[in-house]
């Protein structure tokens, strides 16, 4: 699917995880589903208007939580959803009362924002060398990665991301982060590549 960027309030954000109440592991400061809740509705609401355009980049619901999918029409705008692992367990029954589109877990969306090409994905290994990736999945692991932005609420203050801010976000990118961001690729760090799973939650059936 390809959109174009138009002169319309639009946001994108991910993870969600309504229903969840593994805080600790997530980091995430809430002592109970209800205030982690209302946290993300108010925080939401505050900037997006009915009217607008939200990209929903997975996870909208914790996937043992099928009682809190009503609570996705509480959160303003129009929405379209990327599946993410924690959607898998949903139906697109269950899910069009509260999304416009539903787009299959590992696809993606390309859209062009003020000249940049861009492309929508729940899963950082799903995404494109030729555009610039917006992604959910990874929670507070990171924010940046050289052709890649993390639109998750962990690392947005609980928001969504408006779209009018990623040349702003590859701006410091490519013009203002240094190596002690991109210490991945330092030896320090690739002399160890063999730590870690390697896997991907999403695979192709």
């Amino acid at each position: 699917m390809d959109t174009t960027f138009q002169t319309m309030n639009k946001f994108i954000t991910a993870d969600w995880h309504l229903g969840e109440d593994r805080f600790e592991l997530m980091g995430r400061p809430f002592a109970t589903k209800n205030q982690h809740i209302r946290h993300l509705i108010t925080e939401h609401n505050m900037i997006v208007g009915e009217e607008d355009l939200v990209y929903v980049n997975g996870d909208a619901c914790y996937q043992k939580s099928p009682e809190s999918l009503p609570l996705i029409a509480k959160f303003n705008g129009r929405k379209i959803l990327i599946r993410g692992n924690h959607d898998r367990v949903f139906t697109d029954e269950q899910l069009k009362p509260y999304f416009e589109e539903i787009i299959s877990e590992g696809d993606g969306i390309s859209i062009d924002v003020e000249g940049i090409p861009c492309y929508i994905t729940h899963y950082p290994t799903c995404g494109r060398q030729d555009r610039f990736n917006l992604t959910g999945h990874i929670h507070s692991a990171w924010k940046y990665q050289k052709n890649m932005l993390n639109v998750g609420v962990d690392v947005n203050g609980f928001r969504p991301v408006n779209l009018t801010k990623i040349p702003f976000h590859l701006k410091a990118i490519t013009e203002f982060y240094d190596n002690d961001v991109w210490v991945a690729n330092n030896p320090i760090n690739t002399a160890h590549n063999n730590r870690g799973k390697n896997s991907t939650y999403f695979t192709k059936a």
